[in-house]
């Protein structure tokens, strides 16, 4: 039997890319027996160049089955003896059985810079979240989508004005030079692979028409991001007006606009210029709306827009709020979270926990009667697990905050920690998942463990941690392990999730102020609870450890804005949430906290005596404990996506901190007991 030639290729290929690519493996010289192409889609609107008519006009054999995975185009296949298989933005995965035919390799060509954007339409997702960059990479195909090595790689600009459809014509072109350039040294026998790291990359699935519905509530920067990523010829971002479609068709961003005085939605402003406001204040300028594939005069938007305001304000009333569930809804996040939805939305808020002393007077205000929006349980997770799934399938969002995160517990009961952080929080995630609850998971920057990089990113930093006998890593390791598990719900059963790293969040009601242990509370409030008392403050290896110390408030808006997305902008999205601007050593801190307090009447003369002592954090946590010198996060994508930024500074966090412990000031003059 003949060898398979390594200058012969089947050829599964579709759209612009398959027939530059096609194109270009003819004019290398490979021989192409069979072309795998599709019909097209009546329903599509074919605006890219045709693989059949490139076949017929080359006089190239062509089919286009209905599935890759047929045992008759398998047979045709091994038939053939070919030395390639390549995929061209062939629509279908193909099966290992189909790939192993290919005696010199089988590759596909990604409309991304892999391990970026895996999967489907790379580049309306890549224009659609931003990005300044993408591309064209051949890579080797394996079982798992765009997984194998990475053999040419070709990177394109992405403007700030380009749309999706200008963006895949550069992409075309990277994949034309990507494969002209490699293909040489692939027939001679050398196809470079480097890896393809899946792990510092992102998966995202396909789009629908209707995932093009724009939330006017977003940033302007967003918006007008959704309608680059899918303007026409893709089917457009889109607003419905009294059942009718509108679709931007052309649009512009421009900087700094605003329109004092409009909410945001669609206008028609003095010129007849028709103006998008957006959740930010900023403006889009939609320079040609299309219904019907016709378009829009601004005297018959307006005309639309006065009667949907008419209808909208009957609408609304009737309208059913969100409802969130809060599973430890009186703790530190949980009781600020909960506060800030009922004191700045008309959402209903349910919580479970252990006590209530922080959320009593939320109870008392917004708990029970006919206009109840606050429903509160007292118990724990355990006990409680009908209950709990109850109401994760009548709420729309679960917020599972419940977990012991004190470094003392996780070296002296660290059983505990996995039992809470972790074995009680999968039946959350099941049930999210069974009942198409959406879950906003908190995840820790305790994940980043040992990592050394400058700034922590969710998309490429490594997880790494110490030693085994090390327990005080058992609380970063169960909630990495949750991370991924909520994860894998995600991308195999579709469960709607984001998740959340906190970066030192303070303020008050962390912990208990009560005489503890030197370090049964975090450090902030150990801090407090000593200057209230009058204590040296304990300083674990002389505070050479650098935190990024982040105010609550700064944090719960940050949460709040990921609970208000129903554009599914945070969906799947990991968001360290955390202000990299007061990085600080726990020694300054505690040198700020003290000055803070001998500068405050209440507290100066009982703090005038205190110092710093340093202790080895062995002896302060036992002998299972390990630290990480510097911990500072990466916010680019928290900013972009939800619009937000930190605003309080650290000397504002320290100030705030203290006057909140002025109140207990009496109360720990006479060693009376501190609840905050």
């Amino acid at each position: 039997m003949s060898s398979p030639s390594p200058h012969t290729a089947v050829v599964f290929a579709y759209h612009d890319v398959g027939v530059r690519c096609l194109k270009v493996l003819l004019a290398r010289g490979v021989t192409v027996p069979l072309v795998v192409t599709h019909e097209d889609d009546p329903s599509e609107n074919i605006w890219f160049e045709s693989v059949a008519s490139l076949c017929k006009e080359r006089g190239i054999p062509h089919i286009a089955p209905p599935d890759a995975k047929s045992a008759e185009l398998l047979e045709r296949v091994a038939s053939l003896r070919l030395g390639w298989i390549f995929s061209f933005y062939y629509r279908h995965l193909l099966p290992p059985g189909l790939l192993r035919q290919a005696r010199h390799g089988a590759f596909n060509m990604h409309g991304s810079l892999l391990p970026k954007y895996r999967g489907r339409v790379p580049v309306n997702w890549a224009v659609l979240r931003g990005e300044a960059e993408t591309g064209a990479t051949l890579h080797e195909m394996v079982a798992r989508p765009d997984a194998g090595f990475i053999v040419a790689q070709v990177s394109v600009p992405i403007l700030p004005d380009d749309t999706a459809h200008a963006v895949f014509a550069k992409v075309a072109t990277a994949a034309e030079k990507a494969l002209w350039d490699v293909l040489p040294e692939m027939l001679a026998g050398n196809t470079p692979r480097r890896p393809n790291d899946v792990g510092k990359g992102s998966y995202f699935g396909g789009r629908k028409p209707d995932d093009g519905r724009v939330d006017w509530s977003r940033p302007a920067r967003e918006v007008y991001n959704l309608y680059r990523a899918v303007a026409p010829p893709y089917p457009g971002a889109f607003v419905e007006l009294r059942g009718r479609r509108f679709v931007i068709a052309r649009a512009r961003l421009p900087p700094g606009r605003q329109e004092p005085g409009l909410s945001p939605g669609l206008h028609v402003v003095a010129g007849g210029e028709i103006v998008a406001v957006c959740g930010d204040g900023g403006v889009v300028v939609v320079q040609q709306l299309l219904e019907s594939g016709r378009e829009v005069a601004p005297d018959a938007l307006r005309e639309v827009l006065d009667d949907e305001e008419r209808d909208g304000a009957a609408a609304a009333a009737a309208a059913r709020p969100k409802r969130i569930l809060i599973l430890g809804v009186n703790g530190f996040i949980g009781h600020h979270l909960a506060r800030r939805i009922l004191e700045t939305t008309d959402w209903h808020v349910r919580g479970l926990d252990l006590g209530s002393h922080r959320i009593a007077s939320l109870a008392e205000q917004h708990g029970g009667g006919s206009g109840c929006r606050f429903v509160f349980r007292q118990g724990n997770m355990a006990s409680n697990g009908r209950w709990i799934e109850d109401q994760v399938a009548a709420c729309d969002v679960v917020v599972p905050l419940a977990a012991i995160a004190t470094p003392r517990t996780y070296i002296e009961d660290p059983l505990s920690v996995f039992e809470l952080d972790f074995e009680a929080h999968l039946a959350i995630v099941r049930w999210a998942t069974q009942h198409g609850t959406r879950l906003v998971f908190p995840s820790t920057s305790e994940v980043y463990g040992l990592c050394r990089d400058a700034e922590l990113s969710p998309s490429s930093s490594e997880l790494a941690y110490g030693p085994v006998c090390k327990t005080r890593w058992i609380y970063a390791c169960s909630k990495q392990l949750m991370d991924r598990v909520v994860w894998a719900h995600g991308t195999q059963r579709g469960l709607d999730f984001t998740l959340f790293r906190p970066f030192n969040w303070v303020g008050p009601g962390l912990d208990s102020l009560a005489l503890r242990p030197a370090g049964g509370s975090r450090v902030t409030t150990q801090f407090l609870g000593n200057l209230l008392r009058g204590e040296d403050l304990t300083l674990s290896d002389g505070g050479r450890q650098r935190r990024a110390f982040t105010a609550v408030g700064d944090g719960v808006d940050a949460l709040v804005r990921i609970l208000a997305d129903d554009a599914g902008v945070t969906r799947g999205r990991i968001y360290n949430i955390g202000s990299p601007d007061n990085d600080c050593s726990v020694r300054e801190l505690a040198e700020r906290m003290l000055e803070a307090a001998r500068g405050t009447p209440e507290l100066a003369g009982r703090c005038a005596g205190v110092k710093m002592v340093e202790v080895p954090s062995g002896e302060l946590y036992g002998n299972g404990y390990q630290d990480v010198l510097r911990r500072v996060p990466c916010i680019t994508d928290t900013c972009r996506d939800l619009g937000w930024k930190p605003t309080m500074s650290l000397d504002d966090c320290v100030r705030a901190m203290v006057d909140a412990v002025v109140p207990f000031a009496d109360v720990a003059a006479q060693g009376g007991e501190l609840v905050w």
